[in-house]
């Protein structure tokens, strides 16, 4: 049964990460920031679909799974899983520094802000029709 209540309350955390990352990013802010700012965007969002549906919320950070979900509730067009895996990247990255840590480009992070805001708009026009 659809929780349209408890499913805005995710999108609306998931679009003050995506309005966070657009105005830092505006004022050329650290791109590994804006970066978990966008996998936070795609996360609550993601678990916003959950929500609608009814279904119990995972506890994880990977976008991965969650993005299989939403892809066959709804699918969402021109976004590939490998667009999700670098921004579930961005995540572990910054949480675990190491070898892998690295500083996404100002045209990474620009590309991805646009990913972002389609599959956002998509959830929210499935979430709210």
């Amino acid at each position: 049964m659809p929780n349209l209540t408890y499913a805005k309350e995710w999108l609306d955390r998931s679009k003050r990460n995506l309005e966070t990352a657009v105005l830092l990013f505006n004022h050329n802010h650290y791109t590994d920031v804006i970066a978990i700012d966008l996998h936070q965007t795609l996360e609550k969002a993601f678990k916003a679909v959950y929500a609608y549906k009814g279904i119990v919320i995972p506890r994880t950070h990977n976008l991965l799974p969650l993005y299989e979900f939403v892809i066959k509730e709804l699918g969402i067009p021109d976004v590939t899983f490998d667009d999700i895996l670098i921004i579930s990247d961005y995540y572990e990255t910054d949480r675990y520094p190491g070898p892998k840590y690295f500083i996404p480009s100002n045209e990474e992070i620009a590309l991805n802000i646009d990913l972002t805001i389609r599959i956002y708009n998509t959830i929210e026009v499935f979430i709210n029709k």
